[in-house]
């Protein structure tokens, strides 16, 4: 007979049966075990409160997502945005078995899987295009690969809505292949191949493509070491055109961040960033104007640069208002709920108590990428705190 310290277990083990399987904690196959044996698993791997706790936090992610496709409203500048930062214009370079060259212009916006819908919702907007995943990356893709909608669809949209800096330059070149493939269908002449490729190479300053891979494509050609030959710079160094509200919405939603530094001395600091290529410093230094010169632009690495903001009273007076008027919605939108109540958490609270803080670690230690990049485990700091206000 199954000791009654089991009841309990077993009167909510047909609650919780469903709900672990569909957390993946635990396989269909288990529950073939004896009732005892189920109980004693359930007691082993976690509590009831473990289990219930983390079906809540399931729950409330799931309808964050709901309340994020429900609210969604999507406009031409917001894509453009977004394709400022997680899109590409490219040209596929293929050496046929006849030694003969293919170009496949192509159009992509790429996603974290948990923003597929974002890119479901692009695909609906320009009626063209798919939009696949890869699991193995925990990405989506929406892609444009088609001639005439490449030439009638995006093309007109980013002529109406521009981009800036260097996916302009991108952008221009991608346009002026599309035009002399259409023009030279039927030419079998190999000039306006050689000056395809030379654009097609010049579009984007970080490639696949080695320099042996360059020197083939010539080769077939009839042109030696094409990979020494000079590109198409980037002139486009200027920002000619205004950057909307929704320009700018994209653009965060594609490489803004919301994080919050919890330091070895106890002090919890959030901050804000936009992190693109060096060659939109423009850009970034055409957003802090937005942001009434808050912040900071400075280069991270010598490709990349970053429009960061620390000050709480920055934070709270000019990116929190800004970003409420104008919501994202892709998993950053989760981040900056976090981020905005941490921010609000720390500005009216003076000194934070050890109390706040640990309602602070709860909520937003392991909110970005599960606390991976956290130099601390989340028990270890919160015991350093304890250490810290030990005198509280």
């Amino acid at each position: 007979m199954l000791p009654s310290k089991y009841l309990h277990s077993l009167f909510i083990l047909r609650i919780i049966r469903k709900l672990l399987v569909r957390l993946g904690e635990c396989s269909r196959v288990t529950w073939k075990a004896s009732p005892l044996t189920q109980v004693k698993i359930i007691i082993t791997l976690y509590s009831v409160n473990i289990i219930f706790k983390k079906y809540n936090k399931n729950a409330t992610k799931n309808t964050m997502t709901m309340n994020q496709k429900k609210n969604f409203k999507l406009t031409p500048g917001y894509i453009t945005g977004l394709t400022q930062t997680d899109g590409s214009f490219s040209c596929g370079i293929k050496i046929t078995a006849i030694k003969s060259i293919y170009f496949q212009p192509c159009f992509v916006i790429t996603a974290d899987l948990t923003s597929k819908f974002v890119l479901d919702k692009i695909c609906k907007y320009f009626a063209c295009g798919s939009v696949t995943i890869s699991k193995l990356n925990h990405t989506a893709n929406f892609t444009v690969t088609k001639t005439d909608d490449l030439l009638n669809i995006i093309i007109p949209h980013f002529n109406l809505f521009p981009l800036f800096c260097a996916k302009l330059h991108a952008f221009e070149l991608f346009k002026l292949i599309i035009n002399e493939k259409i023009k030279n269908k039927n030419n079998i002449n190999k000039e306006w191949k050689k000056d395809i490729v030379k654009k097609a190479i010049s579009m984007n300053k970080v490639t696949l493509r080695t320099p042996e891979k360059i020197d083939a494509i010539y080769d077939v050609l009839g042109v030696s070491n094409g990979s020494k030959l000079p590109l198409i710079e980037n002139t486009k160094n200027t920002i000619d055109t205004p950057v909307t509200d929704d320009n700018l919405a994209g653009i965060i939603d594609g490489d803004g961040c919301f994080w919050i530094t919890f330091e070895k001395t106890g002090r919890i600091r959030p901050g804000f960033s936009i992190t693109m290529d060096t060659a939109t410093i423009p850009l970034l230094t055409k957003i802090k104007g937005l942001f009434n010169n808050v912040g900071s632009v400075k280069p991270d690495k010598p490709t990349y640069s970053s429009y960061m903001v620390y000050g709480l009273k920055q934070l709270i007076e000019e990116i929190i208002p800004f970003m409420d008027l104008n919501p994202i919605f892709s998993e950053r939108a989760g981040h900056y709920a976090i981020f905005r109540q941490v921010c609000f958490m720390i500005k009216n609270e003076k000194p934070l108590t050890l109390k706040t803080k640990l309602e602070i670690v709860e909520l937003a230690y392991n909110a970005n990428k599960s606390g991976k990049r956290r130099n601390i485990p989340q028990a270890e700091y919160i015991k350093l705190l304890k250490n810290i206000h030990s005198d509280e």
